[in-house]
């Protein structure tokens, strides 16, 4: 436990770090409180589930195209402009579709609109992983940075639904997604002025479309996240189906809490300690963990089993995330870091959309959770072979050219006068 809080300590008397987690909390906890207020919005101003469903998956549709798109020119002209710029541009979008659903709530329109939030969110989670990257050196204490970065994430996801649920139900929907509009933009403003961030410089990249993408490494990974992503989805509407038939389905928000914290617990200790074993290996590790704590939950028989259940299987998703981090930091080519992070951003997306989809599928046939369950285990265990058949482009360090800001211009080679001089000259 004293290596733990040392490693904590350490991280905290970097300079900008306090002010960098916090920044943290208010730029990206309205990032996953803005889905919902969208579809308690839509619901309100639609009256129909069908409808709420197409503006809300408007906005996630947006965020998955744009995000990329915004990493890139992070990468290309620093976090400092593409940041404000993106903020603008979102604030009007938000703008946008808190008037229309005021004043003319027809779906098309508030599809419109929730498509312009999604794709104008700023990158704020992919800059700062990126920053976390070039400001901490050591490697355990990066390692640390990125558990707390992951942690962040996991309160953001719990604390960001019930802060709109409070203020949805005391001053009404609109109300709650104007709040998540002005805080993200508050927390992407203080973000984008922060010295670490108007001082990021980066690295000089090669002319590519594909990016990112041409890293063979990067492309596994995104595949790794794809199936984790689909598990996630898969875990969602399995912890209702099993609730549904237990109890009552609202009681399937208590396994995914749980499962949360248990996130959240194994984090905190992932990141709190040093590891002999290479990122390619451990992340093998870990997902075969993850599957199987995955699989363990169709053995629940009964809700408060699941729950149990899930904070143990819930124990593998933070350092999973952490360990993604890294190796999209070792394996991003020069001067595609955040375009690489916001790449995993959209792979995460795409996958819960695939387990959203075969979720659904499977309850259309009337299977039970447990079945699902064991489906979303072997999303996991999927994703460990992909890893393991793509080690060694997991294992070629590419950690220098990615984060060192430049290198030397190398020596050009030789032209054949030249040698023929140099022989002469011996």
């Amino acid at each position: 436990m004293s290596g733990s809080v040392s490693a904590y300590r350490r991280l905290w008397r970097h300079r900008w770090v306090p002010s960098l987690l916090l920044v943290g909390v208010c730029a990206r906890v309205p990032l996953q409180a803005y889905v919902f207020a969208v579809l308690l919005l839509a619901v309100d101003r639609t009256g129909t589930y069908p409808a709420a469903g197409v503006v809300t998956a408007a906005t996630g549709v947006g965020y998955a195209v744009g995000v990329p798109v915004h990493g890139r020119l992070v990468d290309r002209y620093g976090q400092t402009w593409p940041l404000l710029l993106a903020a603008g541009a979102n604030a009007v979008a938000f703008t946008g579709l808190l008037v229309t659903a005021q004043v003319r709530p027809t779906t098309v329109a508030l599809t419109v609109w929730s498509a312009a939030v999604g794709l104008s969110l700023p990158p704020v989670a992919a800059a700062a992983r990126a920053l976390w990257s070039q400001a901490i050196p050591d490697d355990d204490i990066r390692r640390t940075a990125l558990a707390v970065d992951a942690m962040v994430l996991d309160l953001a996801l719990v604390v960001g639904p019930l802060l709109v649920s409070a203020l949805s139900v005391l001053a009404g929907p609109g109300w709650a997604l104007a709040g998540c509009a002005v805080v993200l933009l508050g927390g992407t403003l203080w973000f984008s002025v922060l010295p670490p961030s108007r001082s990021w410089v980066p690295a000089r990249r090669r002319g590519s479309l594909a990016g990112p993408l041409r890293s063979t490494g990067i492309v596994v990974l995104l595949a790794v996240s794809v199936l984790a992503g689909a598990l996630l989805g898969m875990l969602r509407l399995g912890f209702v189906e099993f609730t549904d038939r237990e109890s009552t389905p609202a009681t399937g928000g208590l396994a995914l809490a749980a499962f949360g914290a248990g996130s959240l617990l194994g984090g905190l200790l992932y990141g709190a300690r040093s590891w002999r074993a290479d990122a390619a290996v451990r992340i093998r590790v870990i997902l075969a963990g993850y599957a199987c704590g995955v699989a363990s939950l169709a053995l629940a028989p009964t809700v408060p089993v699941l729950v149990g259940l899930s904070v143990a299987a819930g124990l593998f998703l933070a350092p999973l995330v952490i360990c993604n981090f890294e190796l999209i930091g070792r394996c991003a080519p020069r001067g595609t870091l955040t375009e690489a992070f916001a790449w995993g951003i959209t792979a995460t997306f795409a996958g819960s959309a695939l387990g959203n989809l075969v979720a659904g599928l499977l309850s259309a046939a009337d299977a039970s959770a447990a079945v699902m369950f064991t489906i979303a285990a072997g999303f996991a265990a999927l994703a460990a072979a992909v890893a393991g058949a793509g080690s060694r482009a997991l294992g070629r360090d590419q950690s220098a050219a990615s984060v060192v800001p430049a290198a030397p211009t190398p020596r050009p080679p030789l032209t054949p006068p030249t040698r023929a001089a140099e022989k002469a000259a011996r």
